[in-house]
């Protein structure tokens, strides 16, 4: 079994190792050694990368407790190899679960809320809480957890046997645990057991920044980074605001209020916009009907009209009110043209069957069924011949009609 070196000492970042056994992993080579500096990705935590012999550990897994770092190239049993950890990784890591420790202890302290589960990723860590909380409740969980990072507490640890863990005050425990725990504890803060790299106070946590929440299973998912995670995020929070304020030209603490101003505008411009809409779409309605072709009593609109595409289903609509009637009508995109077959309840006709026919003379793609067919063509030249040959080819379609 392999001597864990960094569940003592965080911050021992080589160590002369021994290999027991190598074997084939995949297209790689997992190799156990007698004795380990480097963590395996568990309990939310990724794990170290490095070299080992001068190999980069590609990644480091737990099988059967065993610790296996998986490399590109063999070794053999009895090879004495020199292990050094990515230290810049391994001390981001800490700092990550440090701060995920000492924003759980808040959250419970401050309002019963329970960590129920933790995962750091390579540009942020998210801790779910089993209860939904509030803005402000965040605030102060956000506040707590940094003056316990100034208080600079020793964050220490301690062996106990599985069935001590009963008459111990623990923030969480994991289940089913068995023979010799490790607890990390922070005196008059946070205790619970885990098997992580921790610094060795607080203070070289840093400052731990919440990014924001999102509801998750009924309780909280919320977002965070600390140390040399947070500056980087705070920078680019600042350069976000500060760009919005010389956008609205503003103060950065008024921001929010340009951007509610704005949203209300925008509104009033929406509502006056749906109206005018309203107004040209019945203007463009009495104009068609007037042009309307008339095929034995019956008529047919075949158009391209100076609307939003999304105009041309309710207009088709609109003019197929009236019995007997068969439209086509076409609204250049931002690419190409779309284009509306539609006809009255009770004409006769199918409109999928008649789109096969509008398809290769607009070099479209669409389709329908019953009274309604649509489609997209990119190419738009020649379309207004286009359309004169496939209104004859409609009307020919009308005039076999009864």
């Amino acid at each position: 079994m392999t001597d864990r070196l960094y569940l003592n000492d965080s911050y021992l970042q080589t160590a002369r190792a021994t290999v027991i056994a190598c074997q084939q992993h995949e297209d790689n080579y997992a190799v156990e050694l007698d004795r380990s500096v480097f963590y395996p990705t568990g309990g939310g935590q990724p794990c170290d990368r490095g070299t080992i012999g001068g190999n980069d550990v590609i990644d480091v897994i737990e099988q059967d407790e065993r610790v296996l770092h998986i490399v590109s190239s063999p070794f053999k049993p009895g090879d004495i190899v020199e292990c050094h950890i990515d230290w810049a990784r391994r001390f981001d890591h800490m700092q990550q679960h440090s701060g995920e420790h000492i924003l759980s202890f808040a959250a419970k302290e401050l309002f019963g809320a329970i960590n129920v589960g933790f995962h750091m990723s390579a540009e942020y860590c998210t801790l779910d809480l089993a209860e939904p909380l509030t803005r402000e409740q965040i605030e102060a969980i956000e506040a707590k957890a940094n003056a316990l990072v100034c208080a600079n507490l020793p964050v220490c640890l301690r062996y106990v046997e599985a069935d001590e863990l009963a008459s111990l005050t623990l923030r969480k425990q994991a289940e089913g645990l068995e023979g010799t725990v490790r607890i990390v504890y922070m005196p008059q803060g946070d205790s619970c057991t885990c098997c992580g790299t921790h610094v060795a106070s607080t203070g070289e946590i840093g400052l731990i920044a919440i990014m924001g929440t999102e509801p998750y299973k009924g309780g909280l998912r919320l977002s965070f980074v600390c140390g040399s995670r947070a500056i980087p995020y705070l920078q680019k929070t600042r350069g976000i605001l500060q760009d919005a304020a010389r956008a609205y030209s503003c103060k950065e603490d008024d921001v929010p209020q340009a951007v509610q101003s704005l949203r209300r505008e925008l509104a009033d411009i929406k509502r006056e916009h749906k109206v005018l809409q309203t107004k040209l779409v019945r203007a463009i309605t009495k104009e068609l009907a007037q042009e309307a072709r008339q095929v034995k009593g019956k008529r047919l609109i075949a158009r391209l009209v100076d609307l939003p595409p999304s105009q041309l289903r309710p207009l088709a609509a609109a003019l197929c009110e009236t019995a007997g009637t068969l439209t086509l009508l076409l609204a250049r995109a931002e690419e190409g043209v779309q284009y509306v077959l539609c006809c009255s309840e009770g004409l006769g006709l199918d409109m999928g069957e008649l789109a096969q026919s509008v398809n290769p003379a607009l070099l479209a793609r669409g389709g329908g069924r019953g009274c309604l067919a649509q489609g997209r063509a990119n190419q738009v030249s020649g379309l207004e011949g286009s359309i004169e040959q496939l209104a004859g080819y409609l009307e020919k379609r009308l005039e076999v009609l009864r």
